[in-house]
């Protein structure tokens, strides 16, 4: 099989013929018919996450996917060789920017035959990541006040679908340029970063930071007292918000295959669109690194295997 491999770190990945991975126990292999692009696997190909998580290379990057089982690992009873499934790659293997992965068991869900197979492969990392922060972490329920930052971004532009369909009162921090695109996915409200501080509005019950960094640092006052500042992964930042009554919670963001079937389900009855805004075929691969480290991709980034 063909495989986008990471050799050294700030290098360019480099397109190789591999050995076709074996499931182990509880996994599945999958022929990969699309895989998104998610940050860290530009942080990881440029060395950032060094010190943090430094997987043995050369590694095939990559999260997330969707495609045909075509081998099943002993013990797994979920799934057969012709399903079609979407699932997340274990961290401690080869990833799914390949034309096969495998892929846990318990980290998979069968895909709806009317959800395409770029945007399933979209769900695994920031579909998840929204849930988990709204559903479980910020526990949204109808008529809550709730800023989203990034609105427009991969797991922003879910986090308003999933909020405005938990009933809050839903506000975005994005472009001028992408305030419309905000308000098809759901945004009551949208708050033009360039042109108007976030900071000084008040009022609001929990926020997601999808940014990190200075928007970290500022976001704990916009929250009501018993608000909930909950934050994943993102741009570093010097220090807490100094508030002692609001929560500030990150998000622990583990895929497993009863948060990815609710999101899958989602879709497939229409209450959640899967914001696929590039496609990239799997030849061009880095191009879809590059434009995830930008930082103003729009929607998700899919390459199609």
């Amino acid at each position: 099989m063909r495989a986008w491999r990471l050799h050294d770190y700030g290098q360019p990945l480099r397109l190789e013929e591999c050995a076709l991975a074996q499931p182990g126990p509880g996994e599945a292999r999958v022929r990969v018919a699309a895989a998104s692009v998610n940050p860290i696997d530009w942080k990881l190909s440029a060395g950032l996450l060094r010190g943090v998580f430094e997987p043995q290379l050369p590694r095939v990057l990559g999260r997330d996917c969707a495609g045909t089982v075509d081998a099943v690992g002993p013990g797994v009873t979920e799934f057969a060789p012709g399903d079609e499934i979407a699932g997340v790659a274990d961290m401690a293997r080869d990833g799914t920017h390949a034309e096969c992965c495998v892929l846990p068991a318990a980290q998979a869900a069968r895909r709806p035959a009317n959800v395409p197979p770029d945007a399933a492969a979209a769900l695994g990392v920031a579909g998840v990541s929204a849930y988990i922060a709204l559903v479980e972490v910020a526990k949204i329920t109808s008529g809550v006040h709730l800023l989203v930052h990034a609105g427009a971004g991969g797991v922003g532009s879910l986090a308003l679908q999933i909020g405005r369909q938990l009933g809050a009162e839903v506000s975005t921090t994005c472009s001028a340029a992408n305030a419309d695109y905000c308000r098809s996915l759901g945004a009551h409200h949208v708050i033009d970063y360039t042109a108007e501080d976030f900071a000084t509005l008040r009022g609001f019950d929990a926020v997601l930071d999808t940014v990190g960094g200075a928007v970290h640092e500022r976001s704990a006052a916009v929250l009501k007292p018993g608000g909930t500042l909950v934050w994943l992964a993102a741009a570093p930042f010097d220090a807490m918000p100094g508030r002692n009554d609001v929560r500030v919670v990150r998000a622990d963001v583990r895929c497993t295959a009863d948060r990815l079937a609710t999101l899958l389900e989602w879709a497939a009855r229409g209450t959640l669109r899967v914001p696929v805004e590039t496609r990239i075929p799997f030849a061009d691969a880095p191009r879809g690194y590059a434009l995830s480290r930008t930082g103003h991709a729009r929607g998700k980034i899919v390459i199609l295997t």
